[in-house]
């Protein structure tokens, strides 16, 4: 039979006061949410909380009901599940926008997001940021998502090497983020699950502290998805926990039976 393990975290870390990052697993909808916020005071906390809530309680009017709700618009070609995500981030964004916009304190508050919709052959992911997803596959880890920052726009256009740009001091700087601005641009793509494939979804306070050799080794050697997510912090944490850290790891072994039917067994839904 088929088994999908799949376990969430999120650890304030060695040296941040307050956790401005922020998860969701809705494990009977196939939806995984990881939101790192930015912003003064609690902003960062109020931008990635937002985000997350928004996007989980719209998903469940769009997807948890007997009948499937297509948005109107959003890039032409795109599936179903791709044009869903779409519209749940761009929701997220104008919620958050307009709450910096209502209260000053708030002002420029943003986040970074991954949101990821999961069935039994393949995932679809939209992201705003730098938090990332990961997909290890036969020994190999792939990042999935692309960094919007600047460092990774120099890497891109080859004014800077990857090993430079995770050594600079301007990682932190982000060319796109979620409630920043009130228009945003959402980078959407669908791949394809096999079985033996864990993927992962991570805030930058993990891959600023370990190593993507170290990341995949981790996954490789954990017992389950929830060992991978503690090995995962706590080699962060070790590393120095200079930032909030993140993890949602999900495990996929043998042949397929559904994602949702997977979660729905697992945690009882």
């Amino acid at each position: 039979m088929s088994a999908l393990e799949l376990a969430g975290r999120t650890d304030t870390g060695c040296v941040r006061e307050r956790n401005e990052d922020s998860l969701a697993v809705e494990f009977d909808i196939g939806l995984l949410v990881v939101a790192d916020g930015m912003g003064g005071h609690n902003s960062g906390e109020v931008a990635s909380r937002t985000a997350v809530d928004t996007i989980v309680g719209n998903a469940r009017k769009m997807l948890g009901g007997s009948q499937i709700v297509v948005p109107e618009g959003g890039e032409p070609g795109r599936s179903v599940r791709a044009r869903q995500l779409e519209y749940l981030l761009k929701l997220a964004n104008t919620v958050i926008f307009e709450k910096a916009r209502a209260f000053p304190k708030d002002h420029g508050m943003g986040t970074t997001v991954v949101a990821v919709l999961a069935d039994e052959k393949s995932l679809t992911v939209a992201h705003v940021g730098d938090s990332r997803l990961y997909l290890r596959r036969g020994g190999t880890l792939q990042q999935l998502t692309e960094d919007h920052s600047l460092v990774m726009e120099q890497v891109r256009h080859g004014l800077i090497t990857r090993e430079q740009a995770e050594a600079s001091n301007l990682q932190n700087i982000l060319t796109r983020a979620l409630g920043t601005d009130e228009q945003v641009q959402i980078d959407v793509s669908e791949h394809p699950l096999l079985a033996g494939d864990t993927f992962l979804i991570c805030s930058d306070g993990l891959t600023k502290m370990v190593s993507e050799a170290d990341i995949s080794d981790i996954l490789a050697a954990a017992s389950s998805a929830d060992d991978a997510v503690e090995r995962l912090i706590a080699s962060a944490r070790e590393a120095g926990g200079a930032d909030n850290i993140t993890a949602v790891v999900a495990r996929l072994s043998g042949p397929h039976e559904g994602i949702r039917g997977f979660f729905s067994r697992l945690f009882g839904g």
